[in-house]
């Protein structure tokens, strides 16, 4: 084993930490999870001017039909930029992305894919560091107040997210060289998460963050106040990806069921049936809710799986998990669910109506904040639901 005392040491520990962190959990089971080599399915990523060209042409579509067509022009035909392509563009010595990207469209999976990607020198090899930072990590809990006279810095953050055990000061004055040498590559997930709620004790650090000269932001459109000369954005799956993700969905599941494959035909001609599940299919965590539920479903005892039912089902879900991250995990019925759950599914049954009564299939930021005070929600209402 080499000495501690060289810099390479700690840089291998980081590319371990992320070829051992690299199983995608399952949403509904998050006891079951798959190789990121397996389960992740390539997605596209185009520029900002086209997709907001695009994205122009379906506010401005008035019948449903049209706007159904614009959905899949605009979420199913794309061409890809290679991820390994993102910084191609930038003309300054400092390399900045911003990968913008709406929710559950698989920004932290990006993240986490190129930085197992770059462990296995598979992607930017000039770079000798890549840095995974999850930003909704930087909370008081996590990061209590220190001393009047003392401050977080990039290496306390770095030794705290990228390392499974405490480091020593020696360690610590090693990995601080690291980080000032123009070699490495910060990935900053969830500028969005954490923008609006940042200990003030932690501003500085996080500001630091953002003024690295090599870094990728990801975060959420309408919550952006950043500028960069890179702006892309991951906009779901491929009509090709919908198909080859349910196949290999109900393909890891034949151990436990012989008819799986069958499964997996009958929910891509379930989709291909209904335009408008077959667009939101186009968002990961959407695809594999509608997996996870279909493969859960008893077919003895339900005859046909309705839109409604499938709406139902992924309402009940995400109000489960969403209870779950606020509270101790409890049993928890339907009825029980919803009744929790109330203020935050009043602003979002508000927000879907007046999104279909406006024509907006995308709400934006205008929308988001007109139904806030048509309701009078709270902002910490709107904040939740955003989150559920």
């Amino acid at each position: 084993m080499q000495s501690i005392e060289e810099p390479s040491y700690l840089l291998e520990l980081i590319k371990w930490d992320y070829k051992q962190n690299s199983r995608i959990e399952r949403l509904i089971n998050p006891a079951e999870s798959f190789p990121i080599e397996e389960s992740y399915i390539n997605l596209a990523i185009v520029d900002s001017k086209e997709q907001q060209g695009k994205e122009k042409k379906l506010r401005d579509a008035n019948q449903h039909e049209t706007i159904m067509g614009t959905f899949e022009d605009i979420y199913g035909v794309k061409t890809p930029v290679n991820v390994k392509d993102i910084f191609n563009t930038c003309k300054e010595a400092g390399k900045k992305a911003l990968v913008f990207g709406r929710a559950g469209i698989g920004k932290s999976t990006f993240c986490r894919y190129v930085s197992h990607q770059w462990a296995k020198s598979a992607l930017w090899p000039e770079y000798n560091l890549v840095v995974l930072i999850s930003l909704r990590s930087l909370t008081e809990a996590r990061y209590p107040p220190l001393s009047s006279d003392t401050r977080y810095s990039l290496v306390d953050i770095v030794a705290k997210e990228c390392f499974s055990r405490d480091l020593s000061e020696e360690d610590k004055i090693l990995l601080r060289e690291q980080l000032n040498k123009r070699t490495v590559l910060w990935l900053l997930d969830g500028y969005d998460e954490i923008v609006q709620n940042v200990p003030s004790h932690l501003q500085r650090v996080f500001e630091q963050l953002l003024n690295t000269p090599h870094h990728i932001v990801t975060s959420r459109p309408y919550f952006n106040t950043l500028s960069r000369s890179v702006r892309v954005e991951i906009v779901g799956f491929t009509d090709e990806n919908i198909s080859k993700y349910v196949e290999v969905f109900f393909n890891q599941l034949l151990d436990k069921f012989s008819n799986a494959l069958f499964e997996g035909e009958k929910v891509l001609k379930f989709l291909r049936l209904n335009p408008r599940i077959w667009g939101i299919a186009h968002i990961p965590v959407n695809l594999e809710l509608i997996c996870s539920i279909w493969s859960e479903t008893d077919w003895s005892e339900t005859t046909n799986l309705t839109m409604t039912t499938l709406y139902d089902k992924m309402t009940v879900w995400l109000c489960r998990r969403y209870l779950a991250r606020k509270i101790t995990p409890i049993q928890i019925n339907d009825m029980d669910s919803y009744k929790e759950c109330t203020p935050e599914l009043t602003f979002l049954e508000a927000l879907a109506f007046e999104g279909v009564t406006s024509n907006n299939i995308i709400l934006r930021k205008e929308l988001l904040q007109k139904v806030m005070r048509n309701i009078r929600c709270s902002s910490q209402t709107y904040s939740d639901a955003l989150h559920i």
